[in-house]
């Protein structure tokens, strides 16, 4: 009774040994090593081998030995119903050779040539589910106390468990087959969205900011991005990102006034072990994150003092030091910046370092306000329009009036402002959005006796009554030239001139 209590606790032992290896995340072939050391350490067993079906070659193929020399490894080929592991393969059924003479052991490694001659062959089949994959085969010496019987019963457990790594092992290729097939998607999806496509307009501001961000896309150059809220600073951002040879690395943003500075140092940095209180494991930083990519820092004028130092460091060495580490770490990233404040003011403050401010405007692009580029309103009414009415699915438009007086109103809120907006009416409204549809702070605000921009009025009347008349013709250009009083090429030069998009039918 005591030999069998001694084997059933070194069984229980061997499994909860194999069990560990589950949780350890390691692949097939290490997995499966550390199975047969456990099987020596445990069980004294001195020769132990893994062979896995190979469908490209239609043999089975050692992948993991113990105990045998490379040459015998090497020479673990077996046929499907060949000598004793092909049987196993075949049938299924574990087999226990005792005598290792008879002439169903093929000795394809030539490993019995140094065994001591006690030893018994023991094989049995791997299995996933209902499908035999492999063969789990092994040489030990078992003395009378022992049973041979209860090894088979370990050993098919084993094999079961083999199986389960493997399982495991296919599991997570596949999964990280399908995650970078997503990332490489999302990659394409925001190079897409983010590209020159994504910056709209036709004013003379709006073809230069997009010549300058052709430019410097092809370029490590540190930027720094100036304008209002709203204006489109990070869309201009990505849209760099994107255009670079960085494209496939990270793009992170961090938000300079969003996160506490007590916290922002961690963020951008990391942290080792210990590092502070509730520091229970190691953190890479933003920097470390985004390494042979691109760093958009947002609001970089409410950077704290303390931390532009280290900045100033990652533009001038390449190099970053986590808290509560002093080792460097080399970053190869590139930095662009973004603020609605004057640094210049900020600097002479000294609430801004005059050395950090030359380093981040090595190039600044400034991006103009909504009010200073009136024209790109209608096509950035369009724009949200197509966007908003499709995510709603509703057939919203806006009627003349109401762009005219879009095309009048400041928006002090920038292109978010009006983007917001398009949003609210779309939700809101149904069919044509009229003049009395806007919101009312709007006429307060028009209400101030200003002249009014009339080469603006002109154009936006001009081009809704093209659309108006290609609209009514069915989009037939040279019945639409008719009824406007123009000809096909004076029309078609307008066409082009107000990005009106033609429907066919």
């Amino acid at each position: 009774m005591e030999t069998k209590r001694q084997l059933s606790t070194r069984e229980v032992t061997i499994i909860n040994e194999v069990a560990k290896i589950l949780s350890k995340g390691m692949n097939f072939l290490e997995s499966a090593g550390e199975v047969l050391k456990i099987l020596y350490s445990f069980w004294d067993v001195k020769y132990s081998y893994v062979a896995l079906y190979r469908k490209d070659l239609k043999l089975l193929k050692i992948v993991k030995a113990f105990g045998l020399k490379e040459e015998e490894v090497e020479r673990g080929l077996f046929k499907r119903g060949e000598g004793i592991i092909g049987k196993v393969y075949k049938s299924g059924v574990p087999v226990v050779l005792s005598d290792l003479s008879t002439n169903s052991y093929l000795n394809r490694t030539g490993l019995k040539e140094r065994l001591e001659g006690s030893e018994s062959f023991i094989a049995v089949p791997i299995r996933i589910g209902g499908e035999i994959i492999g063969v789990l085969a092994l040489f030990k010496s078992f003395d009378k106390k022992e049973s041979v019987e209860k090894a088979v019963e370990l050993l098919i457990i084993l094999g079961t468990m083999i199986g389960m790594l493997y399982k495991l092992e296919e599991r997570i290729n596949m999964e990280r087959q399908e995650w970078e097939e997503e990332k490489k998607a999302l990659t394409q999806a925001l190079g897409k969205k983010y590209s020159l496509e994504g910056i709209i307009g036709r004013s003379v501001a709006i073809k230069n900011l997009i010549d300058l961000v052709e430019r410097v896309s092809q370029t490590d150059i540190t930027l720094l991005l100036t304008g209002e809220s709203g204006t489109g600073k990070s869309l201009i951002a990505k849209a760099i990102h994107f255009l670079s040879h960085r494209k496939e690395k990270p793009f992170v943003t961090i938000n300079c006034s969003a996160i506490p500075e007590a916290l922002l140092e961690a963020e951008l940095f990391g942290y080792e072990k210990g590092a502070f209180t509730g520091a229970y494991t190691s953190k890479k930083g933003k920097f470390e994150i985004a390494n042979g990519g691109t760093v958009f820092l947002d609001e970089i004028g409410d950077m704290p003092l303390s931390l532009q130092p280290k900045i100033l460091r990652v533009l001038q060495e390449k190099e970053i030091e986590k808290l509560g580490s002093e080792r460097s770490i080399k970053v190869d990233v590139r930095i662009i910046s973004a603020t609605n404040k004057d640094l210049r003011q900020l600097v002479q403050k000294g609430d801004f370092r005059e050395d950090l401010y030359y380093r981040l405007s090595v190039l600044p692009i400034h991006i103009p306000p909504l009010r200073e580029r009136k024209e790109d309103i209608p096509l950035l009414v369009d724009h949200f329009l197509n966007t908003f009415n499709q995510k709603y699915s509703k057939n919203v438009k806006i009627d003349a009036k109401a762009l005219e007086l879009m095309m009048e109103y400041p928006w002090y809120g920038n292109v978010r402002e009006l983007e917001n907006t398009i949003e609210r009416l779309v939700i809101l409204k149904d069919g044509i959005v009229k003049e009395s549809d806007l919101p009312s702070y709007f006429f307060v605000e028009l209400s101030r006796d200003e002249p009014r921009n009339l080469p603006s009025v002109i154009e936006l009347t001009e081009r809704e009554e093209i659309i108006k008349a290609l609209e009514r013709t069915g989009y037939v250009k040279s019945r639409a030239a008719k009824l406007l009083g123009y000809t096909l090429r004076q029309l078609d030069y307008r066409i082009r001139k107000y990005g009106i998009s033609l429907k066919k039918f």
